[in-house]
């Protein structure tokens, strides 16, 4: 069954609430490479983002409250060498 074009899109915009890793969107085969690279990407922002939120004392969703989501980064580090990307190391403020 085809993928239709608003899930695909939801699939990018928030992997985090379609995959229950990051290895999962390097497996998927209804995405393009550069549809994977956007999702790890946004998944790796959103890590990086919770990763900055928790060492400040910050209370975050309930997104990362889980301990397994200290992880997150790691795994989609190593998800993105999988399809050949690298991280995106974007400077602190």
């Amino acid at each position: 069954m085809p993928i239709h074009s608003d899930e695909k899109h939801t699939k990018i915009d928030h992997p985090a609430t379609h995959y229950e890793k990051p290895s999962d969107i390097a497996q998927d085969g209804a995405l393009s490479e550069e549809e994977k690279t956007k999702a790890l990407n946004t998944w790796e922002q959103d890590a990086r983002q919770l990763m900055t939120a928790s060492n400040e004392g910050m209370a975050g969703s309930e997104e990362g409250a889980e301990p397994d989501d200290h992880h997150r980064l790691g795994e989609v580090v190593r998800a993105k060498a999988n399809i050949g990307k690298k991280p995106e190391h974007k400077p602190g403020h």
